[in-house]
């Protein structure tokens, strides 16, 4: 395969359909009215199986034209899709409702601490608080904000990553990363939570032959989350306001890259870079160094006056090592600002939303999961239950089976955040050690 435009082989990134998940996860790659069409489009193709399969048999039964007619005519409707439809909105309006107080709880206590905020707080309106009462409120209202926004992430089926997933990211590099040095004592706070772990097609670059390119396998993270608070000390190229809680959200991060999102990161050159610049200076300076003592050894031969030569000795030396060490530092200064500008690309292109931004779009994506599983929920134990109770664990070993039906990946259906959901509208409630659902009417007319 061939791409002559080299330099933008790390935009190149495509996701593989279907995806290969490495790893199950809580999350549902789907929105939730297409995912009651498809639980719909499911129950319509299972009723034309049973519907050709009841045919097929009555064929086989022979006899008159009636008594086929008494097998096939009698087939049952499995479920009302408009009444289902209607249950199936109705659960993502009242998640919906449930998620506003969420919302403004989220937008409020982030208000004292968004770096982007309007007014600062010093401006604001209001009566002079004790400094120590004041520093008491910030802290407890930035306890609060962390549980927050850890909340919602686990809602939004987000995982934090271990500091040792951090780490090896640290000592690694993908094809289109670099390798950076974090100083994480420049943190108070600083976490990193990741969700979609698949694997992606990308561009690289053969040796042999040359401005030919392959497809490979890079696994990544279709979505990353970094929230992080600074120290009043810090060294970091920017300071930041560290009484200020930023978030960060980025889109398709290879695994080996994690570190190219951090804040702070400072280009760390590899050995076949320092050797690139190295090498030459110093084989540059030892031919200068040879080719110098041969000219002294030669004015001295000729009786040229000693003064003279050792004056234009020590300033031959002086001006070559100046001129090498210039341009030692203008090559390290050039490769360094290579590889700034390969994370400033990767941060530009792959940069979702900061912020409030991010948070709104974080309880977007936790709304939208919850509404997902409890809509997958309440059709499993309607249409399987068969009136009896079931236990959650029956109720989420089906749900599974339909996901990777209907989506073609494995999911770890999250049953708990759905029953509670549901219980909580008065949609399931639990019976004989196990969860029964209200009929689709019953549901339609249930008020929160």
């Amino acid at each position: 395969m061939r791409n002559p435009w080299p330099w933008n082989l790390w935009a190149k990134g495509r996701i593989a359909i279907p995806v290969v998940h490495w790893g199950r996860e809580h999350y549902i790659p789907i929105k939730p009215l297409e995912l009651l069409e498809r639980i719909l489009d499911r129950e319509n193709e299972k009723n034309e199986k049973n519907k050709k399969a009841t045919e097929a048999e009555a064929e086989e039964s022979g006899g008159t034209e009636q008594e086929k007619a008494a097998v096939t005519s009698p087939y049952p409707v499995t479920i009302d899709q408009s009444l289902f439809r209607s249950v199936g909105r109705k659960i993502v309006s009242d998640i919906h409702q449930q998620y506003r107080s969420h919302h403004e709880r989220l937008v409020r206590l982030y208000g004292a601490f968004d770096p982007d905020r309007d007014l600062p707080l010093a401006n604001r309106l209001g009566p002079p608080i004790d400094s120590e009462v004041e520093s008491a409120i910030k802290k407890s209202e930035y306890r609060q904000l962390f549980v927050e926004i850890a909340d919602s992430l686990h809602h939004a089926n987000y995982r934090r990553l271990k500091p040792s997933e951090i780490q090896e990211a640290l000592n690694a590099a993908s094809h289109w990363g670099v390798r950076l040095r974090i100083r994480f004592s420049s943190f108070r706070k600083l976490e990193v939570y990741a969700r979609g772990d698949i694997v992606t097609k990308r561009l690289k670059r053969n040796w042999y032959p040359p401005f030919q390119y392959r497809e490979v396998d890079v696994p990544i993270y279709q979505r990353l989350v970094v929230v992080f608070r600074t120290k009043e000390m810090q060294n970091l190229p920017e300071l930041l306001d560290p009484d200020c809680v930023h978030v960060r959200m980025f889109k398709n991060i290879p695994k080996a890259d994690v570190d190219m999102m951090l804040p702070g990161s400072q280009v760390r050159l590899t050995w076949f870079d320092t050797g690139k610049i190295g090498i030459p200076t110093m084989w540059g300076l030892v031919m200068l160094a040879s080719k110098l003592a041969k000219s002294f050894w030669l004015l001295a031969l000729l009786g040229a006056v000693k003064v003279l030569s050792s004056f234009m000795v020590v300033i031959a030396i002086v001006g070559a090592s100046l001129f090498y060490g210039i341009k030692s530092v203008f090559s390290y200064s050039t490769a360094k600002r290579r590889y700034q500008l390969n994370v400033a690309q990767n941060l530009y292109y792959q940069n979702l939303d900061n912020n409030l931004g991010a948070l709104l779009r974080l309880i977007d994506e936790a709304e939208q999961q919850e509404a997902c599983e409890s809509i997958l929920a309440y059709y499993v134990v309607l249409m399987h239950g068969g009136g009896r109770a079931m236990a959650s664990s029956e109720i989420d070993a089906i749900a599974e089976s339909i996901l990777q039906e209907t989506l073609g990946i494995a999911v770890d259906f999250d049953v708990a955040d759905a029953i509670r959901d549901l219980a909580i509208a008065g949609i399931l409630q639990f019976e004989d050690e196990g969860w029964r659902c209200l009929s689709l009417v019953e549901a339609l007319n249930k008020s929160v």
